[in-house]
């Protein structure tokens, strides 16, 4: 049985878009937890009493 390398590379394509694209919601999360509390509100969401951001009625 032989790996071809058309399926490993694939995989290893899909694990650095997974990868890019948890660093960049990590970095706008933090980026976001920063805002005030009036600038969350006037782009649509607001903090929660445990520091939370929420936004169309459910945490992001």
């Amino acid at each position: 049985m032989t790996l071809t390398l058309g399926p490993i590379g694939a995989a290893m394509s899909g694990l650095a878009l997974r990868s890019a694209a948890m660093f960049e919601r990590r970095r706008t999360l933090r980026q976001i937890s920063r805002l005030s509390d009036r600038r969350l509100n006037d782009i649509g969401l607001e903090r929660d009493w445990d520091g939370s951001i929420l936004g169309n009625g459910r945490g992001i």
